[in-house]
């Protein structure tokens, strides 16, 4: 095991439910999207499989049905946004967390597929902002599950092909650090959503506080690979 004091490597977080929670409403985001492919009189669909999907997959398919769709789509996910940031409360140890895992040389990257104004904002609210080396936002590359985020922030931050985790509550987390080749570390997950879809985990913490001292072990160099 490596000292606390040379852990490095790159950990990529998540952002509500595992730094912050916003109190965003998904499940009335997802009932007023499933209410707008109504509205719009878009061809039936299997609605318990669109709820299956992610709210970004969601709103795909009805753009690919419907070019009015998904403007209006994406102006109900931002009204729930900022209702959700409005009530933002600080996952607890957040930022000594953070503030340990940079101490022992971990570049920080958050990767979130909300909206980068509320993003930034709730950040800056609880003072976590510096703590990132880089902040990626739907804004800015496609939403979790792909892992095009994962890849870019390996890219910045880990050029000289450095070892990289993703930590996430959610199993859109699990799957996009899955399809990037990195370890998957879950965060109070729902087992069910977990397990159910097949997500390859390494370990499940229950506070931000286990980090360190996890990743000053060794780490799997792949999802299903061996300790390295």
């Amino acid at each position: 095991m490596r000292s606390l004091s040379e852990v490095g490597g790159l950990v990529v977080f998540d952002f509500d439910n595992t730094l912050v929670h916003s109190r965003i409403d998904f499940a009335g985001i997802r009932a007023d999207l499933l209410d707008l492919r109504s509205a719009l009189g878009l061809p039936d669909a299997d609605l318990d499989a669109l709820r299956r999907l992610s709210i970004g997959q969601i709103i795909d398919a009805g753009e690919a049905q419907d070019v009015r769709y998904g403007p209006e789509a994406w102006r109900i996910v931002l009204d729930y946004e900022s209702a959700g940031m409005l009530a933002a409360t600080i996952e607890p140890g957040a930022g000594e967390s953070l503030g340990a895992l940079r101490a022992v040389g971990c570049r920080l990257a958050v990767l979130t597929n909300n909206a980068r104004p509320a993003t930034l904002a709730a950040l800056d609210t609880f003072n976590l902002r510096a703590m990132f080396d880089l902040v990626l936002t739907r804004d800015e590359v496609p939403m979790k599950p792909d892992p095009t985020g994962i890849v870019q922030a390996r890219a910045e931050l880990a050029s000289d092909g450095g070892r990289a985790v993703m930590v996430g509550d959610s199993w859109l987390d699990g799957a996009a650090a899955r399809a990037a080749g990195v370890p998957f570390v879950a965060f109070r997950p729902r087992a069910d959503s977990i397990e159910e879809r097949g997500v390859p985990c390494w370990t499940v913490v229950e506070r931000l506080e286990e980090l360190p001292a996890l990743l000053a072990g060794p780490w799997p160099s792949a999802p299903e690979g061996l300790a390295d």
